[in-house]
């Protein structure tokens, strides 16, 4: 019976941490889904390289988003909570981290545009990287004038 209980214990461990994992994963998959259709919507890409691009785009931003938001996110938390109390030694340590994720992130992008030049044509491929500034741009309208709304 101890065995049973052992199993079913675990079973529900489990599904609850996919559960909760999956709720996270489903903001990340829609966003990443709404950056790739705006790009795709503003570029000229043949259906080919609309294939590549969404191959290499997906990796990518999958990379990014575990290797580098991720963590970005944890440390800013653990800053916030430490704040008030917060010795030299620590801020360094912190400011280090972040630091390390920043160069991570831009290299993660780096390699992506340089995959794309690869098989993309240079023009469209200059081209995606202004629609995603852009997107990012209107990303951020949105969240400020969501948080004026709030303010009324």
């Amino acid at each position: 019976m101890k065995p049973l209980i052992q199993i079913l214990f675990f079973v529900m461990t489990l599904f609850w941490s996919v559960n909760s994992f999956g709720q996270n994963n489903t903001r990340f998959e829609e966003f990443k889904k709404m950056k790739l259709d705006f790009i795709i919507e503003n570029t000229d890409l043949t259906s080919a390289e609309k294939e590549i691009f969404t191959s290499i785009f997906d990796e990518s931003e999958n990379k990014y988003h575990s290797e580098v938001w991720i963590l970005k996110r944890k440390v800013r938390k653990e800053i916030i909570k430490a704040f008030d109390t917060i010795s030299s030694k620590s801020a360094s340590k912190y400011i280090n981290e972040y630091y390390h994720f920043e160069q991570l992130g831009m290299t993660i992008k780096h390699e992506r545009n340089q995959k794309l030049l690869e098989v993309i044509r240079p023009k469209e491929v200059l081209r995606i990287l202004h629609q995603e500034k852009e997107f990012d741009q209107e990303m951020f309208k949105r969240i400020r004038n969501q948080s004026k709304e709030r303010k009324k």
